[in-house]
């Protein structure tokens, strides 16, 4: 048993902090939650093992709601293009990324994320080995691949279903599989060649959605349309991916005051994966400014560009209603990497009104109930996992500086190492 003690504690509940704290740690769990007074009153923990950051601060390790462990995320690698790696990678390899992705990820404090859809199951694979403690990492929930129409958004990585009973009989083989939720391509993306009218009918999408919750699964909608987006806010899906309010051809934002309304009523919390574009952005940019650039490339670097700032002002106006938005950072996608996405998005809410404490809360427990896991991640608590941070910079005051590098993170009680 060891006691850490810290200058204060985010518990990961909206406006929960504890001054000179101490958080007793037994094996994996969390035994108790005291100040230092209390602490040292108590005879229950003599025989703790003490270590003082009394000059840290402590808050729950970070959830990534929304990345892709398959894909690289640095574009240096040059292979950026997920039909790309699947055509010239053995599925080896692709294991073996995925692997490393999690390590990073786990270096950088997030200490459970989701993976929203990798080839077959190298994320299942990933997810077992650490369960069956061959070797460290965070916690994995997996849908394998994203269920998708024939020829529809990433169709290269094994989720093709057409119909509602072929979507449902695909839901079955996942879960058999290992999968712990359904991912669904709502809409187009970013996969080469696809149209925007390759996407599942409402009868498909309400079969993925009945067939999910049949099975005690939840169910993440990818949506890169106003369209998609207010048809998912009058259904009972789980959480909405990217949750774009723009019109078809980034033009504009619709901004419409019953669709968020409705997805607060439903329950539904929303992922904008705020930062993904910024490397596309860069990845074109460095295509157009070396005057290599196709024009279709050239077309995606400006059409980005305002793809961007319409997700901020999408942000600001969801968050300012009060929408529960988790943090998702789609870190391996195109050249968003697992070492800086996660500061990249905080950053960029902070800085677009969102308060320190609300995206603690967001990055850990909100994050964790959306996934439904929150009886035991997401909070210092009592009984729950111990992952936590210990951060020299308070979180409170700046989240995204404090967790840009975080000095120590802790894994089912054991320290990382970074």
């Amino acid at each position: 048993m060891k006691a850490i003690k810290v200058k204060k504690l985010y518990s990961g509940q909206i406006g929960s902090a504890l001054d000179n704290a101490v958080a007793v740690i037994d094996g994996e769990k969390i035994r108790d939650v005291l100040t230092d007074e209390e602490f040292k009153k108590t005879d229950r923990y003599s025989q703790a093992d003490l270590m003082d950051y009394s000059d840290y601060y402590m808050m729950p390790g970070l959830i990534d709601c929304h990345v892709h462990l398959m894909f690289p995320g640095n574009d240096s690698w040059g292979n950026v293009f997920g039909e790309y790696i699947v055509r010239d990678w053995t599925e080896g390899e692709i294991n073996i990324m995925a692997f490393r992705n999690a390590m990073t990820a786990l270096s950088q404090g997030v200490t459970t994320l989701r993976d929203c859809g990798t080839l077959n199951y190298a994320s299942i694979n990933v997810k077992q080995a650490i369960k069956n403690q061959h070797i460290t990492g965070p916690d994995i929930l997996s849908c394998g691949a994203p269920l998708t129409c024939t020829g529809g958004h990433c169709h290269y990585a094994g989720g093709e279903a057409d119909g509602p009973w072929e979507i449902r009989k695909k839901i079955r083989e996942q879960q058999k599989a290992g999968a712990d939720f359904v991912k669904v391509m709502g809409t187009y993306g970013g996969t080469i060649g696809v149209t925007k009218t390759a996407t599942f009918s409402d009868e498909e999408l309400q079969a993925a959605i009945d067939e999910a919750h049949l099975r005690g699964m939840k169910i993440a909608v990818h949506s890169c349309t106003f369209e998609m987006t207010e048809k998912l806010s009058r259904l009972a899906v789980d959480t909405i991916e990217h949750t774009v309010l723009c019109s078809a051809d980034c033009s504009k934002n619709n901004l419409d005051i019953e669709l968020v309304q409705r997805i607060i009523d439903h329950n539904i919390y929303v992922d904008h994966t705020i930062c993904c574009v910024k490397g596309a952005i860069a990845m074109f940019g460095q295509l157009v400014k070396a005057g290599v650039a196709t024009a279709e490339e050239e077309a995606s670097y400006y059409s980005n560009l305002n793809y961007d700032r319409l997700t901020v002002e999408s942000f600001k106006f969801q968050a300012g209603k009060g929408v529960p938005y988790i943090i998702g950072t789609d870190a391996g996608w195109r050249a968003a990497d697992f070492k800086a996405s996660y500061y990249e998005n905080l950053y960029v809410m902070e800085r677009n009104g969102a308060d320190s404490m609300e995206l603690i809360h967001a990055s850990t427990l909100r994050g964790a109930k959306a996934l439904g896991i929150d009886e035991h991640v997401g909070s210092v608590e009592k009984g729950k996992q111990a992952d936590l941070l210990l951060l020299k910079k308070d979180p409170a005051a700046d989240i995204a500086e404090a967790i840009k590098n975080p000095e120590i993170v802790i894994k089912k009680g054991e320290m990382v190492n970074r």
